[in-house]
């Protein structure tokens, strides 16, 4: 007997303590709090290099209040209009509830959404209040801003391809460029004579280090008194250059348009292609077609091994291999025109006659 009432005394006390954490558990209340308001000082933008270095846009925002004292840090967050912030991404700005943008500073974040230049985008921010990773973050209201970016071409890493069609001079010569920065290069480049060939060079002039002809062929030397690179006929080539691997290959192309909204439809063999002329005083490929409203695409030597479509339809630039096609939206008369002079940007536009 003395032994069960240890037991049930024991029970009723271990019970007494359960109840007493609950309560005290059900007395801890945390505050939601109050999300920030933010403002901006202008909703309306059209960003121009020019003024690169002026002041955008301001966006300013009350506390956030968590009804005690917590220090909380702010990030704007900016995503494309309609996405509700599904891939948003941040600007920290730590405790301060303003924060200014240079018309460079908010042009790149309209290029980290890959907002199209020269059109105007809908974009959405707000800002984020956080105290602590145990606390659930308070978002303020959106603000919709509308901007036109510009194209603020990246400096890629680059050699440079004198030769005597350009006058042997790094400085003025047309580059082939490392996209990611991993020693391998392209870019393509017109050479009107062949005479004396060309090389590569890492600045533009001859102080660094520069790649001649190798021992054999699609080989290169690093050794400044190597002999000059040729290719066997005048003509648009495409270069490609390894410095790891100290290769490099050009190939020759010719472009031309196919696709449904060309008067021939999309190619079943050479003879439906309409092949452009390469523009010498404007360094791009062009044509004028009459076409209906539908789609085309560039392609190289007849063939679709080397093809570029727009896989962001209305950027401007082209992507290779792309399976989307170029839209034409209305039927009309159209200059067409292929630009390949820029690594990284090659781009096109069509301009209605």
């Amino acid at each position: 007997m003395k032994n069960w009432i240890n037991k049930s005394f024991l029970f009723l006390m271990a019970s007494l303590v359960l109840m007493s954490c609950e309560k005290d558990e059900d007395m801890t209340i945390l505050r939601v709090g109050d999300a920030p308001v933010v403002s901006a000082s202008v909703t309306d933008l059209a960003l121009t290099q020019e003024e690169e270095g002026s002041a955008a846009i301001t966006f300013k925002w009350s506390p956030a209040d968590y009804g005690y004292q917590a220090a909380v840090n702010y990030s704007i967050q900016y995503d494309v209009a309609g996405n509700e912030f599904a891939g948003a991404k941040e600007v920290a700005v730590a405790n301060l509830t303003e924060k200014t943008f240079t018309v460079n500073e908010f042009n790149a974040l309209a290029a980290k959404l890959k907002l199209p230049v020269g059109m105007a985008s809908d974009m959405e921010l707000r800002v984020k209040a956080d105290i602590s990773s145990e606390v659930t973050p308070l978002y303020s209201q959106p603000i919709t801003v509308s901007v036109v970016p510009y194209l603020d071409i990246i400096e890629y890493t680059s050699l440079y391809v004198p030769g005597l069609y350009q006058g042997w001079t790094p400085g003025s010569a047309p580059k082939v460029s490392s996209l990611q920065d991993n020693g391998v290069f392209e870019g393509y480049v017109y050479m009107n004579t062949i005479a004396e060939g060309f090389k590569f060079t890492s600045q533009p002039n001859w102080d660094g280090p520069n790649y001649g002809a190798g021992a054999t062929a699609g080989t290169l030397s690093d050794d400044g008194g190597a002999s000059n690179l040729t290719v066997s006929e005048p003509g648009f080539y495409l270069l490609k250059v390894d410095v790891n691997k100290l290769t490099w290959s050009a190939t020759k192309t010719n472009w031309a348009v196919t696709g449904n909204a060309t008067p021939k439809g999309w190619v079943s063999d050479s003879v439906t292609d309409h092949d452009m002329t390469y523009d010498e005083e404007r360094g791009v490929w062009a044509i004028t077609l009459p076409l209906t409203a539908g789609a085309i695409k560039f392609r190289a030597n007849d063939a679709w091994g080397l093809n570029y479509g727009d896989n962001k339809p209305a950027d401007g630039f082209v992507d290779q291999g792309s399976e989307d096609n170029i839209v034409v939206e209305e039927a009309g008369t159209y200059e067409i025109v292929l630009d390949l002079s820029i690594p990284g940007y090659y781009s096109y536009t069509l301009t209605k006659q």
